[in-house]
């Protein structure tokens, strides 16, 4: 089975609330771990945010992260 990973991409735009904010909402992610994924996003320049069975799920994922105007990619887990 093959999972993949949607990873959020640091940048100059977005602030670090939007940021944790984003994750928290579109992803899923718990609060206090959305805020943790946004401090890594800013000191290692990405993070991933979700794992997915499927490519699809990943890219609906990315494409709702996308939608608020973050940074995002699709790639697979090896």
């Amino acid at each position: 089975m093959s999972v993949y990973r949607v990873v959020v991409l640091n940048d100059n735009l977005n602030t670090m609330t939007l940021v944790t904010d984003v994750i928290n909402r579109a992803c899923g992610v718990p609060l206090p771990e959305a805020v943790t994924m946004t401090r890594q996003i800013h000191a290692e320049g990405r993070a991933t945010v979700s794992l997915t069975p499927t490519r699809e799920a990943a890219e609906q994922m990315a494409a709702q992260v996308l939608g608020f105007g973050l940074r995002v990619k699709v790639e697979a887990n090896r």
